[in-house]
């Protein structure tokens, strides 16, 4: 019961302007600054093992700077179940979208590959710019039905197709690889560690990581791009494409996760604050857990 009550809340909230609920976000900065404080301690033990010359001072900067961010991805993500296609598009810009057209002229479908940096909601709700016509985001569905069909009417609002990323290879390998379809995947999670495979060294870390993108992406012959995703000013994204491609002729195993993770270390590093540390993605240690 409170469960649905809390949806109806959250659909009456959306319907509130954009610029108004920034005013929201920032009622919500205070209570998280200086009563709530959301995971401060992983936040902090990310940014300080991830930038291990930064300062302390320079550690609770950021960590504020992220709140802000954090605390306005919570309204947008909120904005995007109502928000128009019409004020969604002056606020998102693409660039390099010659890529994937490139792709689709290639007759090859495209992978989209991004990070959780805010707002990766948005990247979903503006796919109607993309030139497939066929798009579908990957996404770990929720055992709670109530919020789970909050983040699925949110995805599928402007012809976007939600899957569950365990229905995700059998979707991939029933779709025609003709150009016509490109799957997006924030693809920086944690695997349980029961389902790690392989790790990498990411922000100075050991750091274990999904490969089954890589390993479809091979498999099917997908054209692969990263999406650098940048915040010029509040309530404001650029999404620009970068084409990841195989040092050889064909991709070997796991470069494409290699690939990806440094074009998303490149974009955390350029606007730290950006990321989603509030995750906790190293609480898995080799020789330890796995």
């Amino acid at each position: 019961m409170f469960l649905k009550i809390a949806k109806h809340i959250i659909f009456l909230l959306a319907k509130i302007p954009t610029r108004l609920l920034y005013i929201f976000a920032d009622f919500l900065f205070f209570i998280q600054t200086y009563f709530v404080q959301y995971r401060k301690k992983v936040v902090v033990e990310n940014i300080k093992s991830s930038f291990p010359t930064f300062s302390d001072e320079e550690i609770q900067s950021l960590a504020k700077k992220f709140n802000r961010h954090l605390c306005d991805y919570a309204v947008e993500a909120v904005r995007a179940l109502k928000i128009s296609q019409k004020e969604l598009d002056t606020r998102i810009e693409f660039k390099n979208l010659e890529i994937l057209k490139q792709i689709k002229a290639e007759n090859k479908n495209c992978m989209l590959l991004c990070g959780h940096i805010f707002n990766w909601e948005w990247l979903i709700g503006a796919v109607h710019h993309l030139p497939t016509p066929n798009t579908f985001a990957v996404y770990h569905a929720l055992s709670n039905k109530e919020i789970d069909d909050i983040m699925r009417q949110s995805r599928e609002r402007f012809n976007t197709h939600a899957i569950d990323m365990k229905e995700t290879p059998r979707v991939m390998m029933k779709t025609p690889n003709d150009g016509n379809s490109t799957f997006l995947f924030v693809s920086d999670q944690s695997p349980h560690s029961s389902m790690i495979h392989y790790d990498l060294d990411f922000l100075n870390q050991t750091t274990p990581v999904f490969i089954g993108f890589d390993k479809l992406a091979r498999k099917l012959n997908y054209g692969i791009v990263y999406v650098n995703i940048t915040k010029p000013k509040r309530g404001y994204f650029i999404f620009s494409f970068e084409r990841l491609l195989p040092k050889n002729e064909k991709f070997e195993e796991n470069e494409i996760v290699h690939l990806f993770y440094q074009a998303l270390e490149r974009n955390i590093q350029n606007a730290p604050a950006n990321w989603l540390w509030s995750h906790r993605r190293w609480k898995y240690k080799r020789g330890i857990d796995y």
